[in-house]
Order: structure tokens, then C-alpha cells, then sequence
């Protein structure tokens, strides 16, 4: 059988929460390259958001050369984004925000990323920002966080319950930024007709359980734009203590018709929220 290319509807949200002055977080939706990031930066104003966009355009503009002379193939257009993460973490080194905050060890951005070619996506992460896929109603977290708090679970010193609400479960141990080289995730994920992909950081993790934010997503996965709205007002209702940022994105089979209108759910959110 041949490789299916599939036709992708995107969308992306961002908000600064309840309790921050200023938005640190950064994203990128960019269907015409297939690249789709949330970075969420760190180190306060003019270094965590410096930090995020940085990031995000540095991984653009790089993957924006070297992916269309990439072969369709895992390895390569896994270190191409490797390459492209690294590219980030240089530009973020190089800033001079970057001289003046680096020895308190502050400047630096998390960056998870799904990049699309024919039947596959790339997923790739630093830090404790996720993607997940909603495949069949099912979300599943195709990312693992890079953070002191998933370090204890996984040795079993405290359970997902009691991470959520620890005071430490924003202590990650790896970031853009802040070594000389990245040590970053990087797998494949087949890909589906139907399957919709979140990208987020963790002021919607925190925030929004994943039961709920399975609820959402597939309530209104044919909506994606009002999907994001409604996700980001979940995490801010629930208290909105990050920066709040989401992407979506669904895979459409190539002929697949328009997305039909919302339906009751959908409906019903809008209503809910003004929308």
C-alpha cells in the first residue's frame, strides 16, 4: 500500500492565566511546513517569553530548510528535528538576555512539537509541555515529562494524584536553554484518519484533568478553533495559575468531506461560553 497523505485543520490558543503578568508561552501552527509547537518559556518577563519565541522561530526557520530535502523516513526526519532543537537552544545561548540571566540559571523554554509527513508524525519534547493523541475517544499521552515530579512517580514515591497537587510539579529537568547540548525525546507516531493531536503546556495539564480534556477534545474535535477556546477557559476556571497554550491539529483523509457542524456538545459549549 501506498503512504496516505493526510490533509491537516489546525488551530492555536494562547492566554496568560489568572495569576501572571505577562504570557511566557509561545506556539506555532504552520500546516504548509507540518510543524506544530507549544514552547513555554521561564525566567519572568523579557526572558521566559524572549526565551519561547525564540525557540519558535528558530525551529521554523530551520526545519523550514532542511525538511523538504529530508527522505520520508523516521531516523531522518527525526534528526532533522533534533537539529532544529538545537538550532533553538544556540539562538536562546546566544541572546544577551540569555548572559545576564544564565548564571541564576533562569532563561530557558520547553518545546513539544509534532511534525507531519505523509502517514507519520515526528513527536519530539524538552521539558514538561505534552502531546497527546485522541484516537477513537481515546486520549492517550504520547509524551513523557521531563520533570523532578515524573522522575518520583515513575519510581513509585508518589502516585499521578499526588504529583498534581505537589508545590513541585513545575521543577523540570530539561529545558532549551539552559545546557550547551539537547537532550531531547523524539518518536513517531503513525497517523489515522481522524486522529486529533493536542500540543500544550502545562498551565492546561495542571489545571484540566485528562479525563476532562478528553471530554472536550472529542466533544468538539470538529470544531477545533471553539476546542482551544473551551480548553483554555477550562484550565482558567479551574483556577488559570500558568500561562495557558494549546494546539490542535486533525488528520483528514485526502477526499474526506467538510467537518459538519457542531452538535449538541458543541452547541452547547458556545452557548456556555459566548461562543
Amino acid at each position: 500500500m501506498g503512504i496516505t497523505t493526510y490533509m491537516y485543520d489546525s488551530c492555536g490558543a494562547t492566554h496568560k492565566g489568572m495569576r501572571r503578568e505577562y504570557n511566557e508561552d509561545c506556539y506555532l501552527a504552520d500546516p504548509a511546513l507540518g510543524i506544530y509547537l507549544v514552547a513555554d518559556g521561564m525566567g519572568g518577563h523579557q526572558a521566559g517569553d524572549v526565551a519561547s519565541r525564540l525557540a519558535v522561530d528558530a525551529i521554523q526557520k530551520r526545519l523550514g530548510e532542511t525538511l523538504p530535502n529530508v527522505k520520508n523516513h523516521p531516523d531522518s526526519l527525526g534528526n532533522a528535528v533534533l537539529d532544529a532543537l538545537n538550532q533553538a537552544n544556540h539562538a536562546i545561548r546566544r541572546n544577551p538576555i540569555s548572559d545576564l540571566e544564565r548564571n541564576q540559571g533562569k532563561m530557558g523554554t520547553t518545546a513539544a512539537l509534532v511534525v507531519t509527513r505523509g502517514d507519520a508524525a515526528i513527536v519530539a519534547h524538552v521539558g514538561d509541555s505534552r502531546v497527546y493523541r485522541l484516537r477513537r475517544g481515546k486520549l492517550q499521552m504520547l509524551t513523557r515529562d521531563h520533570s523532578f515530579l515524573q522522575a518520583q512517580v515513575g519510581a513509585g514515591f508518589v502516585s499521578n494524584d499526588e504529583a498534581r497537587q505537589s508545590h513541585n510539579r513545575n521543577l523540570i529537568t530539561r529545558a532549551l536553554g539552559m545546557e550547551a547540548t539537547v537532550s531531547a525525546d523524539i518518536g513517531q507516531s503513525k497517523v489515522a484518519a481522524g486522529d486529533v493531536f493536542l500540543i500544550c503546556s502545562d498551565g492546561l495539564t495542571t489545571m484540566v484533568t485528562d479525563e476532562d480534556i478528553e471530554t472536550i477534545v472529542e466533544e468538539l474535535k470538529e470544531n477545533l478553533e471553539l476546542a482551544c477556546q473551551v480548553l483554555v477557559q477550562a484550565a482558567n476556571d479551574n483556577g488559570g495559575h500558568d500561562n495557558i497554550s494549546v494546539v490542535l491539529l486533525r488528520a483528514d483523509a485526502p477526499g474526506q468531506a467538510p467537518a459538519p457542524a457542531p452538535g449538541f456538545w458543541g452547541r452547547l459549549f458556545a452557548r456556555l461560553f459566548g461562543k
